[in-house]
């Protein structure tokens, strides 16, 4: 019984494409409908391709952009990295600096003390 049906349903499928093909292909009416669905066919293709070849140099320009604003944004990391060393470069110098004349001020004072101990050991 089950291939009866299914012989069936394939037998009206075809009676079905058929009567289509011969409306499409065997009449005028059905000729002109098929021209205006080719038509239909060539102005959707065409529009497709116009709109992925917009939105293709969208994307390429986009991508440009984002390419340009990475490189300035990594020339900005850089120039503050430089920035950032520089500024401890100039402190690291400036606390060396203090701290040499600190210990040169510490050896001058022992220095004055030591005279002045040896001048008060000489005159006692």
């Amino acid at each position: 019984m089950k291939n009866r049906n299914g012989l069936v349903a394939f037998a009206l499928l075809g009676l079905a494409v058929g009567t289509a093909a011969y409306y499409l292909l065997g009449t005028e009416d059905g000729k002109k409908t098929l021209d205006k669905a080719n038509d239909g066919i060539k102005d959707l293709t065409k529009s497709l391709k116009e709109l992925s070849k917009r939105e293709a140099k969208k994307a390429s320009r986009l991508a440009k952009e984002a390419k340009e604003d990475l490189r300035e944004w990594k020339s900005k990391a850089k120039d503050a990295g430089r920035d950032v060393l520089n500024k401890v470069s100039e402190k690291t110098s400036d606390w060396a600096s203090k701290a040499s004349d600190a210990t040169d001020k510490i050896a001058r004072k022992t220095e004055d003390l030591t005279e002045k101990a040896k001048s008060e050991i000489s005159k006692a």
